[in-house]
């Protein structure tokens, strides 16, 4: 069965006629990768969405695929220890979308902590990581520092330090995760809103209702087990699903700019301190942009509605010109922004920079699992403890627990990808088009960049390699059901053109229109939707 929207009603009345092992509430990595999970166990799984993939946390994180090299400093060894082994597995199941990327480190005499510190943490950090590692990390002195990065603040610089972490897609691996659960036999589902729990008499959480948001249809999903992967939204569904909950989670907002690589240029992913509180702030080279990030602060609001302030930006801001003050940046260089939310457990630390990443399985009164906290990196760890409290539910022995399957087998655009492989489909590419696109789709969908250039490769946005066959791809191939989701989650456009997508926007729209049948009105809605997006993510221009 194909996983685009014409075959939605059938997955739908999947859905509605089975009783599931497990229904997972949420889609976004940990939800979608615990899905993939356990139906390569054997075991039957829904996964249901209220919006799109990737919607929430899972696309608006600093795209890091990472150790954590600062819980060095809170000695959680264990964390990172999990952190780079997992990325050294994600590195080998997604290698499209998980590259390697060198850090710099720069010390600046009036630095907490100086060069002898630094450099036993990044031999600490290297000795965790073993046979994982990308290259021993290496000392530059001052000089060497400028050459590297000229653009840095030479005064008070007296040294530096590289090393190695990874960079991702985060809304491409979420979304290939809920792509290969979908092609082993999980039934996926966006815009497919949980709204309470159903019971047994004896109050054992046995299914759901849920409401398809394109129908307004509601009706009944059975399963075995309910799982809850609900990150920001936690303790909204946990309400839902039970009478008494206290609350589980802290969130805590993240906010990141975008500028022109040109504007922005960095050859590292380069370490910064805020000059506001200290806390580790990252200039990230991506390619046609630098991504800049992140803030970390308490927030009590409707996660559907986070967006950064103008003081967010500000924090950011000071802190990028304290480092790069000969770049002259100003807020009118800032091309994009976008601002997402950590479920973190909620504990007694003060500081929500001090939170643990760490994350919590917990089992509730009536036997439904739920997850809180993590870090987009381990979440393959995160989905295989999941499944292991779920087996318990279940009534299953030690014995009878099927281990996690996801260690080694490869997401959809990892396969047919091998070296040789990989050479042969780009030379394909380079007869079809332009360079840069055919590297653009061959770092995007890896080994199914073929299928995506077998449509319109006439550019989306002027300058830019996206194309307009990516639309009708992730229309036919990915579920997108609005322009947001194209523009957004399947292609970067909202990050990266100058203009966020409104320059594309009202073609995105038609092309989308006649795919899916849209009347007038449903055009003008989801075109006033995509601008409003825009609008929100602007908000801080005008505080």
């Amino acid at each position: 069965m194909p996983f685009g929207v014409q075959d939605r009603n059938a997955r739908l009345h999947l859905l509605e006629e089975n009783c599931f092992d497990f229904l997972i509430v949420g889609g976004g990595i940990t939800g979608v990768a615990c899905a993939r999970d356990a139906v390569l166990r054997g075991f039957s799984a829904a996964c249901v969405e209220k919006n799109d993939f990737a919607y929430g946390t899972s696309s608006r994180s600093s795209k890091l695929i990472h150790g954590g090299l600062r819980y060095l400093e809170q000695a959680n060894f264990k964390l990172v220890f999990e952190g780079t082994h997992e990325r050294a597995q994600l590195r080998k199941v997604a290698p499209h979308l998980v590259k390697p990327i060198p850090f710099m480190f720069p010390v600046f005499k009036e630095a907490k902590h100086g060069m002898a510190t630094i450099s036993f943490g990044l031999w600490l950090y290297d000795t965790l990581a073993g046979k994982h590692r990308y290259g021993r990390h290496r000392r530059y002195k001052r000089d060497e520092i400028m050459s590297l990065e000229p653009g840095l603040r030479s005064e008070g610089l007296s040294g530096g330090a590289v090393y190695y972490d990874c960079m991702t897609d985060d809304a491409r691996l979420c979304l290939e995760n809920a792509v290969s659960a979908h092609e082993s036999g999980a039934v996926m589902l966006n815009y497919t809103r949980f709204l309470h729990s159903v019971k047994d008499p004896d109050g054992r959480a046995i299914g759901a209702t849920v409401r398809d948001e394109n129908s307004g249809r509601e009706f009944k999903v059975n399963c075995k087990v309910l799982i809850y992967c609900a990150g920001p939204w936690t303790d909204q569904v946990l309400s839902a699903g039970q009478e008494k909950q206290k609350s589980m989670i802290r969130t805590t907002k993240g906010v990141h700019l975008l500028f022109a690589a040109d504007r922005l240029p960095v050859n590292h992913a380069v370490v910064m301190n805020s000059v506001t509180d200290g806390r580790v702030v990252f200039a990230i080279p991506r390619g046609r942009v630098t991504l800049v990030g992140t803030t970390d602060t308490d927030y009590n609001g409707d996660p559907d509605g986070v967006h950064a302030t103008s003081e967010d930006v500000d924090y950011l801001m000071e802190t990028l010109e304290h480092y790069f003050p000969g770049l002259n940046l100003t807020r009118e260089d800032i091309r994009a922004s976008y601002a997402g939310l950590r479920p973190l457990v909620r504990d007694d630390s003060d500081s929500p920079y001090d939170v643990s990443r760490e994350h919590t399985v917990s089992i509730g009164e009536d036997s439904s699992v739920t997850i809180g906290g993590g870090k987009y990196t381990t979440y393959r760890l995160m989905a295989d403890d999941i499944l292991s409290e779920a087996m318990k539910v279940m009534g299953l022995r030690r014995a009878e627990r099927v281990k996690c399957a996801t260690r080694d087998v490869l997401l959809v655009g990892a396969e047919d990808l091998a070296p040789q492989q990989r050479e042969e489909l780009l030379k394909e590419l380079y007869a079809k088009m332009d360079e840069d696109i055919a590297d653009y789709l061959l770092n995007a969908y890896g080994g199914r960049a073929g299928r995506v250039a077998g449509g319109d490769l006439s550019r989306l946005v002027s300058g830019f390699p996206f194309v307009y066959s990516e639309v009708e791809y992730g229309i036919q191939n990915e579920s997108a059901v609005t322009p947001a989701d194209v523009l957004i989650r399947r292609i970067p456009v909202f990050y990266e053109a100058p203009d966020q997508g409104l320059e594309c926007l009202d073609k995105v729209v038609d092309h989308m229109a006649a795919s899916l049948g849209w009347t007038l009105d449903q055009k003008e809605k989801h075109t006033e939707d995509y601008r409003a997006l825009v609008e929100s993510s602007r908000r801080w221009r005008n505080p």
